[in-house]
């Protein structure tokens, strides 16, 4: 039964990737705009993603200086 899945789901992954190679190579400005907007949003949310942590040990190093008495 697993491998009757893995071959299910590896026919699937197959046609999806015939479909998108189809698509793209009929609509090659599309897709790279459609690539550009999904690198500019993962760009932005790594970016983020960092400053709230550097925010965040900023504000945890100095309540620790605090506590220490620095």
């Amino acid at each position: 039964m697993s491998s009757n899945v893995v071959s299910l789901f590896a026919d699937q992954l197959t046609g999806a990737a015939k479909s998108t190679e189809r698509y793209v190579r009929s609509n090659p400005w599309q897709a790279a705009g459609a690539l550009a907007v999904v690198g500019l949003a993962a760009g932005l949310a790594l970016t983020r993603s960092a400053l709230r942590i550097r925010r965040r040990k900023a504000e945890l190093s100095g309540a620790a200086s605090e506590v220490s008495g620095g």
